[in-house]
This record gives structure tokens, C-alpha cells and sequence, in this order.
């Protein structure tokens, strides 16, 4: 199966085209730019470089968030305007998720932490079985000490960029660690759609916007 899947979800834009999970091609970007502006010239460079066309794309993927909302809007409206289009079918993936399956771990439990801004994390709690995450603890947003202070004391390894701004917090948590994970998913995206980890493509942002929640 080819798959076309992007993560605009953070600065840390990706696009991926893979193969039966095998990486052909990847576009990795970091920059304060506009998605919007960058996304698909983005698409562009990776099938100039890649033995494949959009025609030959089996499903389009994206990171479903929590994330920018600008960003993931961006990210889903270009694959579902892909999919559409050429009559091919669409997936999703959590962007917690995505970071949580790096890690790979089956031994314990698994937290992503990504910075939400206004000294919040967007976290949850996953097992990994096999190629499967199971949901211990339904995506949230909150500040640190609060998702610590909800967390079982069976071990748990923590993820993501919020535990780079948090670490200090994260590391005194006993019988846990922090291990790094990458902040480019899409090749991520791109292999978990073949698996039980697929999902709509709906945007999941957790927490309103500034202008949903009435604020400039």
C-alpha cells in the first residue's frame, strides 16, 4: 500500500510517502511559516523525487492533533481534498498517539506530553501491545503537576516535546523516565494507518480556540 500522510500538527511539519510502511521519501521542516504556505510545495518537491504519483497513492493520511489549529486544518482539508479527488480512501491518526508509538515499549505504560502553551501539556496514557495502543487514560489537557498527580506508581515512560519543557518536573516522578521521541511524524502516521491505530480523518484538538473560547 502507498501512503501519502502529513503532520502539521507543530512547527515540525513532516510529509511522507511510504510503501508497505517503508519510507520512500520524507520532507522534514521547521519554521514559524504558515502551513498553508509550505504544505504543498512541500508535496510537490517529495514527487519529484519519489518513482511514484499521486495517482499511484492508495491512502492519504494526517495527524488529527491535538496540535495548531491552523496547522491541523490545513493538514486534514489537503488530505481529505486528496482523497476526494482521486476517489482513495483517508485515515487519521492522534498526534499523541503517533508520538507514544515511537517508543515502541511493551514493558510500561506510555505518556505523551506535548506543550498545549499557557503552562499546559496535551497528555494521555497508552499500552502498547504489539502493534496496537490501548488507551489506559483518555487525552487531556492540564498543567503537569496535575497529570502527575492523577498517574498510577506503576512505571511509565514519558515522551514528547512538553517533557522537554517540563522535564524537571517529569524526572522526579519515581520508577519513570524519559525517553526521546521524534518530533517528525509523518512516516509515523504513514505506518500506523495500516494498523488497528487508524482513525477518521477528524480533526481532535481537546481544548477550544482562542476564538471559540472568546478570546483575541
Amino acid at each position: 500500500m502507498n501512503v501519502l500522510a502529513v503532520d502539521t500538527s507543530s512547527d515540525h511539519g513532516s510529509v511522507a510517502v511510504t510503501a508497505d510502511g517503508e519510507p520512500l521519501g520524507e520532507v522534514r521542516l521547521i519554521s514559524s511559516v504558515q502551513h498553508s504556505e509550505r504544505l504543498f510545495r512541500s508535496i510537490e518537491f517529495l514527487f519529484e523525487h519519489v518513482d511514484l504519483t499521486l495517482d499511484d497513492i492508495d491512502l492519504f493520511a494526517a495527524a488529527r492533533g491535538p496540535g495548531s489549529f491552523t496547522g491541523l486544518r490545513v493538514g486534514l482539508a489537503a488530505m481529505a481534498g486528496f482523497a476526494f479527488a482521486s476517489n482513495k480512501p483517508s485515515a487519521g491518526v492522534s498526534t499523541l498517539a503517533a508520538v507514544a508509538w515511537q517508543v515502541g515499549r511493551t514493558d510500561s505504560s506510555i505518556a505523551p506530553v506535548l506543550d498545549a502553551r499557557r503552562g499546559e501539556i496535551y497528555t494521555a496514557l497508552f499500552q502498547r501491545e504489539g502493534e496496537a495502543l490501548v488507551e489506559l487514560h483518555p487525552a487531556a489537557v492540564l498543567k503537569p503537576a496535575q497529570w502527575l498527580a492523577i498517574l498510577p506508581e506503576s512505571e511509565i515512560s514519558f515522551c514528547g516535546n512538553g517533557v522537554m519543557k517540563y522535564r524537571s518536573i517529569f524526572e522526579g516522578k519515581a520508577d519513570s523516565k524519559v525517553v526521546p521521541s521524534d518530533p517528525y511524524l509523518a512516516v509515523t502516521i504513514a505506518r500506523m494507518v495500516m494498523t488497528s491505530n487508524r482513525q477518521d480523518l477528524d480533526p481532535f484538538y481537546i481544548r477550544k480556540s482562542d476564538a471559540e473560547a472568546g478570546k483575541v
